[in-house]
């Protein structure tokens, strides 16, 4: 048994002596209370892991003083003991939260069975309470695969300020993951139990998106039917993540100031306001500071949403990224959709690692996915791959052949292009540290230097 802490509450001294003896030989630690209202006070001084309350007792029977801990230790076990039991007082110390009833006398046996039950039981939900938060840790960034160095950076970013109230303003190109961070900010913050609701404000019309954010009243407008909470009344306590702010009319705005300045909405339609705990995260591709300039985002707006802006770099700026994100969907859709590919071909991996990727890692994940689905083979080949991939890679060999005029040469620089984009990366991996990436790729540290100059890489 662990030495966990039981607190005995009952009148009679017999009783008490006898279940402090009883209970130290079985390793428990042991408080004594002569009544309620002592038990109360042994409460708030050293919090136990289960109680045994007798039910009958002058001033606070174990009724009342069950009601009293449920009010300020809803967590606590309570075992109800009687010699005076009866099915209604049964039910009643049931009803008010007892794990359980036991009856005067009882066997030593018995009484040790029913603490240790309850206590097990209380094992059991806090270790389940830490599995489901070390799981939420664990698969926060379950979808954002990177290796990259600037992306470590912003990871650790939101760490830090997962469990603040700062309005987080997300940057980056369509499809580079801006929600997954959204959702990661919120998974790991206090919010987490809370909802995150997502918006896409690029999508809705003004008058659409005024009624989800903020709600309406009956008869506010043609087809208000009946009274509609918001999407900030929704997530109270959670967040709203609002993508494509930039896209938010004026009007709208001014309404979302007054959300973060005083944190108060008020419905379409309605003359009065509510309180609102909302944490808010956006994210726009737009030139945000160009609309400021030309007057169609509020400067004061700007600058309440924007106290922790993040960039997230585009996926041809870390392209090292691409062999783990190919792997990573890989597996996702090998399991959703009931496959078995055991990877990408040598050949196919470097068409992939030669595309641009104007969509990001969104593109690459639906490509993933497309060959997935539809190739034959073991592993992912070349074929299994969009035409637009594929003759991207093929005209850019054609346009080395065609600058040089000679296979020879043509071939020497494809070796220098492939090798200057594997040392870039290898050398981010390690946050430009030149002896450890020359230990990592096998290669001498000079040779690296040599390298290095030689290519003109600067980090």
């Amino acid at each position: 048994m662990a030495n966990e802490l039981i607190l005995v509450v009952d009148d009679e001294a017999g009783m008490r002596k006898y279940l402090k003896k009883l209970l130290t030989d079985n390793n428990f630690r042991v408080r004594l209370a002569s009544n309620g209202e002592d038990g109360l006070e042994k409460l708030q001084k050293d919090v136990p892991d289960l109680v045994l309350a007798d039910l009958k007792m002058p001033k606070m029977d174990g009724l009342r003083f069950l009601k009293e801990i449920r009010k300020e230790f809803p967590k606590i076990i309570v075992i109800i003991m009687t010699a005076y039991g009866t099915m209604d007082s049964a039910i009643k110390a049931m009803k008010l939260g007892a794990y359980d009833y036991i009856n005067k006398p009882f066997e030593i046996d018995e009484i040790l069975l029913v603490i240790d039950k309850a206590l097990e039981k209380k094992r059991i939900e806090e270790e389940n309470i830490i599995l489901h938060k070390e799981l939420k840790r664990s698969y926060t960034f379950e979808d954002i695969v990177s290796q990259d160095y600037k992306m470590r950076q912003i990871f650790d970013l939101v760490k830090r300020i997962a469990d603040t109230k700062s309005t987080v303003l997300i940057r980056g190109e369509t499809g580079t993951g801006k929600e997954l961070i959204a959702r990661a900010i919120h998974n790991i913050s206090s919010r987490a139990d809370r909802p995150f609701i997502p918006v896409d404000c690029a999508a809705l019309t003004e008058t659409i998106l005024e009624s989800e954010l903020f709600g309406h009243i009956k008869g506010s407008f043609t087809g208000a039917v009946s009274d509609k909470k918001g999407l900030f009344e929704a997530a109270d306590g959670g967040t709203v993540f609002l993508d494509e702010v930039g896209h938010v009319s004026t009007s709208i705005q001014a309404k979302l100031l007054r959300v973060l300045q005083d944190g108060v909405i008020k419905r379409v339609g309605d003359v009065n306001s509510r309180k609102v705990d909302t944490r808010l995260i956006s994210a726009t591709n737009e030139d945000l500071e160009k609309s400021v300039q030309e007057g169609t985002f509020r400067e004061d707006l700007y600058y309440r949403i924007n106290v922790v802006p993040i960039w997230i770099p585009p996926l041809r700026d870390r392209k090292g990224d691409i062999p783990l994100l190919v792997e990573h969907f890989i597996n996702k859709y090998n399991y959703l959709e009931k496959k078995n590919l055991q990877g990408v071909s040598r050949d196919a991996l470097n068409i992939l690692m030669s595309y641009d990727w104007p969509g990001n890692v969104r593109e690459l994940e639906n490509f993933i996915q497309r060959a997935v689905v539809l190739g034959v083979g073991p592993i992912i080949l070349p074929r299994d791959l969009p035409a637009s991939v594929r003759i991207s890679e093929t005209a850019e060999r054609r346009d080395t052949v065609s600058r040089t005029g000679n296979f020879r040469k043509a071939r020497k620089m494809a070796i220098e292009v492939f090798e200057k984009r594997f040392l870039i990366e290898a050398l981010k991996k390690n946050n430009g540290n030149v002896s450890k990436t020359a230990k990592e790729i096998g290669l001498d540290r000079r040779n690296l230097q040599k390298k290095i100059k030689y290519y003109k890489i600067s980090l």
